[in-house]
C-alpha cells in the first residue's frame, strides 16, 4: 500500500524532472569541475616585461663594438630567456587545455540555468582569453629570443674569425723586437730563473739536499730493480718491453723524490720547476713508449718494421714527450716571466717550429712503412697542415697559428692513443683462455665452461670497449679543435631529445639503448639454445632432427621477438609494419620470390620434418648426410667431403629420397655372375654362409630376412645370383657390400667355382660365303 506522502513525492519528481532536469545536471557538471580543476594557477617565471626589456637591451647593444666575454655573458642570459619562454608556452598550453576541458564539461549557456554556473562559466572564458594573450606573448618572446641567439652566434663567428685572421708580428719582426728590450728587463729575467729569496737557486743547501737525496733515492732504485721485477714476475726474468718498462723507474723516482723535497722546502724556483716537469715528463712518457715500440712490445705486433725502425720511432717520439712536457711547464710560469708576453713571442714561434718539425719527420719517416703507407692521402694532407701551420707561424698569423698547432697536436696525440688502446683492446679480448688468468678462471667456474670453450659475449664485449674509447676519443678532438661545452650540452641534448629527419625523428639515445638490448636479447636467445641442447630435460629424450627443429624454431622465434622489443624501444611504431609490409609485397613481387620460397620452405620443413639432421638424403643427383638445416638453405656432406647448400625450396617441390625417415634399417642385393656349368646349390650355400658371417647383416631380426641366395636370372652369358641381406644402419652400406665382395668371390674361387665373363661365339658357314668381287690383288715381286 502506498502512502499519501510517497505519492505526493512521485508527483513532484516528474515536475521536476520535466522542467529542471539540466539544471541539475549543470550543478552536477559545476561540482566536478571544481573537484577536478581545484586550482588554475599560471605564472611565469621572469616577467613578460622585464623579458622584453632584456631582449631590446642587448639587441641595442650587439650593434656597439663588444669582446667574446661580452657575447659569450649575452649568450648564456639569452639561452636562459628562451627557456623561460618555452617553459611559459608549455604552462600557458597546459591551462589552456584545462580550461577547455572544463567548459567542455560545463557546455554552453541554456536559459534557467543557476547563477553561481553561469559565474563560473564567464570566469573561465576570461581567463581563456587573458591565457591566450599570454601565450601569444610567450610565443613572440621565444621567436625573439631566438632570432637574438642566431644574431649573437653570427657576432661570435665574425669575431672569432677576425681574431683567426688577425696578423702580428712575422718572425723576423719578433726577433727583431727583442732588441729593444731594455737591460733592465733582462736582469730581471736572469733573477727570475736563477736566484731566489736574494741568492742563487743552485747556492742554497735545501736544494743541494733535495737533489742528493734524489741521487741516492736513483742509485737505490737503479739498485734495486732486477731483483722487484724478478719478483713481481714471479722469478722469472721480464720480457724485453717490460724490461724496458723496468728501465726508466729508477729515473722517475729520483725525480719525483727531489720534485716532493723541493717543494716542501719551498725551493722550487721556475728553473728547477721547468726542469723537474721537462725530466719526470721525459722519463713517465719514456718508459710507456718503451713498453709499446719495443721490440717485443704492443705495437710491434701490429707493424711489420725492422728493430731499427722502432728504435728510431721510439727516440723521435721520445723527444717530441720532452719538448711537450717542456712546453706544457713554460706555459704555467710564462704569466711571471719579467718579459712582456709581446717579447715572448718569439720563443713561443721557435718553440712551434721545432715541435712542428719533430712531428713532421716523424709521420714522414713512419708514414712509409706499415700499416700508414696504405693511406697516402691522409698521410699527405696531414704534412700538408703541419706545413701550413708553420706557414701562419713564421708570418705572424699567431692565433691562427695557435689554434692550428694545439687542434693538429692534440689530434695526432688522441689518434695515437685511441689505435694504443684499440689494439691492446683486439689483444686483451682475442687472448687465448690461460688457466693463470684471474678473470678468465672467474667466469669459466661461473658460467661452467671448460678451458678449451671460448668465452662467450667476447665479440660483443670488444665492440662495446672499442666503441666507447673511439667515442671519448672523437670528444677529446673536437674539444681540441675548439667544441665548448655549450657545445658539448647542444651535442648531448641532440643525442637524448633527437632530431628530425623529415617526418622521422630520431633519438640516439633510444638507439643506443636498442642497440645494447638487441645484443643482450641475442645472446640470452644463444645462452637458452645452448641449455637446451646440453642440459635440457625438455627435449633430451628427443631424436637428434627433433631437437634441430626445436632449437631452430627457438632460435628464429627469440630472433624476432628480439628484433620487435628492440625496434619499440627504439620508438619505431609497431604498427608502421603494415607500410613495410606493403614495401615487402612489392619488393616479392618484383624478385624476392625465391628468397620468400626458401623462408616458407624452411618453416615447413622444421615443423613437418621430413627431413632431419643426420639423415641420408638424395636430391637429384646429390647424396649425402643432412649436416645442417637453416630457414633458408639445407646443408648437405656428401662422401668426398663436399658440402652442397641446397634451397629449401627444391627439397619441397622435387622428389627426394630419405634413407632413415622411418628407420636405419637397408635391403641389399648384391649381384654375382656364376658360369652355366657351376653347381647352383653349392653357389646358394656360400653365398647365405658368407651373408651368415657379416657382423653387421641382420639374422633373425623382425625388421629385416636373414640372408639369402635368390637366382634371378640366366641369361647367354651367366647365371645371375644375388645375395639379399639386411642391415640395421644404412651408414654402413658401402663397407658391407665390399665385405661381402670379397668374401664370396674368396669363397667360390676356394670351391672352384668360376665366375662368368661376358662372352660370345662366331660361327662360320662355308656354303653361304659369297663370291668377291674381281680377284684379289696379287702380291709384288721382291722379298
Amino acid at each position: 500500500m502506498i502512502h499519501r506522502t510517497d505519492i505526493l513525492w512521485i508527483n513532484n519528481w516528474n515536475i521536476l524532472n520535466k522542467k529542471h532536469i539540466f539544471s541539475y545536471l549543470s550543478l552536477l557538471g559545476t561540482c566536478l569541475v571544481i573537484l577536478t580543476f581545484p586550482r588554475l594557477a599560471y605564472a611565469s617565471s621572469t616577467p613578460v616585461s622585464q623579458t622584453s626589456t632584456v631582449l631590446q637591451s642587448i639587441h641595442q647593444d650587439l650593434s656597439k663594438n663588444v669582446d667574446l666575454q661580452q657575447l659569450l655573458y649575452w649568450q648564456k642570459t639569452v639561452d636562459a630567456l628562451s627557456h623561460n619562454a618555452h617553459q611559459c608556452i608549455t604552462e600557458k598550453s597546459g591551462n589552456l587545455s584545462q580550461i577547455d576541458k572544463s567548459l567542455g564539461i560545463l557546455g554552453s549557456a541554456t536559459a534557467g540555468e543557476p547563477k553561481n554556473l553561469s559565474t563560473l562559466r564567464l570566469k573561465l572564458q576570461g581567463e581563456e582569453k587573458n591565457l591566450s594573450g599570454e601565450l601569444a606573448t610567450c610565443k613572440v618572446l621565444a621567436i625573439a629570443s631566438a632570432d637574438l641567439a642566431q644574431k649573437i652566434h653570427q657576432k661570435q663567428e665574425a669575431l672569432h674569425a677576425a681574431m683567426l685572421l688577425q696578423r702580428d708580428h712575422n718572425l723576423w719582426q719578433q726577433a727583431l723586437a727583442l732588441q729593444s728590450v731594455p737591460v733592465s728587463t733582462w736582469v730581471g729575467e736572469r733573477e727570475f730563473w736563477l736566484m731566489q729569496n736574494g741568492q742563487s737557486i743552485f747556492a742554497q743547501r735545501s736544494l743541494q739536499i733535495s737533489f742528493g737525496v734524489g741521487v741516492v733515492v736513483f742509485a737505490l732504485s737503479l739498485l734495486l730493480r732486477a731483483p722487484l721485477a724478478r719478483k713481481i714476475h714471479r722469478q722469472h726474468p721480464p720480457p724485453v718491453a717490460k724490461n724496458k718498462f723496468y728501465h726508466y723507474v729508477p729515473l722517475l723516482a729520483g725525480i719525483s723524490t727531489s720534485a716532493a723535497i723541493t717543494a716542501l722546502t719551498n725551493t722550487l724556483s721556475p728553473l728547477i720547476m721547468l726542469l723537474l716537469v721537462t725530466w719526470g715528463g721525459y722519463a713517465f712518457t719514456a718508459m710507456f713508449l718503451a713498453l709499446a715500440l719495443s721490440p717485443t712490445g704492443v705495437l710491434s705486433q701490429h707493424f711489420d718494421w725492422p728493430p731499427q725502425t722502432l728504435r728510431s720511432t721510439l727516440r723521435r717520439l721520445r723527444s717530441i714527450a720532452t719538448l711537450a712536457a717542456f712546453g706544457l711547464a713554460w706555459l704555467v710560469m710564462a704569466p711571471n716571466d719579467p718579459l712582456s708576453l709581446a717579447h715572448q713571442d718569439f720563443f713561443y714561434s721557435v718553440y712551434h717550429l721545432t715541435l712542428l718539425g719533430a712531428v713532421f719527420w716523424l709521420i714522414w719517416r713512419a708514414g712509409a712503412h706499415g700499416p700508414f703507407h696504405i693511406y697516402p692521402l691522409l698521410r699527405a694532407l696531414t704534412l700538408l697542415a703541419l706545413t701550413v701551420t708553420a706557414a701562419f707561424t713564421i708570418l705572424g698569423y699567431r692565433n691562427l697559428s695557435n689554434y692550428l698547432f694545439f687542434g693538429l697536436l692534440m689530434s695526432l696525440l688522441a689518434f695515437g692513443i685511441g689505435l694504443f688502446f684499440s689494439w691492446e683492446l683486439t689483444d686483451f679480448w682475442s687472448r687465448p683462455p690461460q688457466p693463470s688468468s684471474h678473470w678468465q678462471r672467474f667466469l669459466r667456474r661461473r658460467l661452467k665452461l671448460k678451458n678449451d670453450q671460448p668465452l662467450p659475449w667476447i665479440a660483443w664485449l670488444s665492440t662495446i670497449t672499442h666503441s666507447f674509447v673511439w667515442l671519448g676519443i672523437a670528444a677529446f678532438i673536437l674539444y681540441a679543435w675548439g667544441l665548448t661545452h655549450a657545445g658539448f650540452t647542444l651535442l648531448w641534448k641532440y643525442f637524448i631529445t633527437g632530431f628530425a629527419i623529415g617526418n622521422f625523428h630520431i633519438q640516439p639515445f633510444r638507439w643506443a639503448i636498442a642497440i645494447l638490448l638487441l645484443i643482450l636479447l641475442f645472446n640470452i636467445n644463444t645462452v637458452i639454445q645452448q641449455y637446451l641442447a646440453n642440459h635440457s630435460r625438455i627435449i633430451g629424450h628427443m631424436e637428434s632432427g627433433a631437437r634441430h627443429s626445436v632449437l631452430s624454431i627457438v632460435r628464429y622465434t627469440g630472433f624476432i621477438i628480439a628484433i620487435l622489443i628492440a625496434l619499440s624501444t627504439a620508438g619505431v611504431a609497431l604498427h608502421n609494419f603494415a607500410i613495410i609490409a606493403g614495401a615487402l609485397s612489392v619488393g616479392i613481387g618484383f624478385g624476392l620470390q625465391n628468397i620468400v620460397n626458401n623462408f616458407v620452405s624452411g618453416l615447413i620443413l622444421l615443423l613437418e620434418r621430413p627431413i632431419r639432421v643426420g639423415d641420408w638424403i638424395q636430391v637429384g643427383t646429390t647424396q649425402g648426410y643432412v649436416q645442417k638445416m637453416s630457414i633458408r638453405y639445407t646443408l648437405i656432406l656428401t662422401f668426398d667431403r663436399t658440402e652442397v647448400f641446397v634451397p629449401n625450396s627444391e627439397l619441397i617441390a622435387g622428389q627426394v629420397t630419405n634413407w632413415m625417415y622411418t628407420n636405419s634399417v637397408l635391403r641389399l642385393m648384391i649381384p654375382f655372375n656364376i658360369a652355366h656349368d657351376a653347381d647352383i646349390s653349392l653357389v646358394k650355400e656360400i653365398l647365405v654362409a658368407e651373408g651368415q658371417k657379416h657382423p653387421d647383416v641382420l639374422q633373425d631380426d623382425p625388421r629385416g630376412i636373414p640372408p639369402t641366395a635368390l637366382l634371378l636370372d640366366v641369361n647367354e652369358n651367366a647365371l645371375q645370383f644375388y645375395l639379399r641381406v639386411y642391415l640395421d644402419d644404412c651408414n654402413k652400406s658401402f663397407n658391407v657390400q665390399t665385405d661381402l665382395r670379397a668374401s664370396v668371390v674368396e669363397s667360390l674361387l676356394r670351391h672352384n667355382v668360376v665366375l662368368a665373363h661376358q662372352q660370345q661365339d662366331v660361327h662360320i658357314m662355308p656354303k653361304q660365303i659369297l663370291p668377291m668381287e674381281g680377284k684379289l690383288a696379287q702380291p709384288t715381286g721382291g722379298r
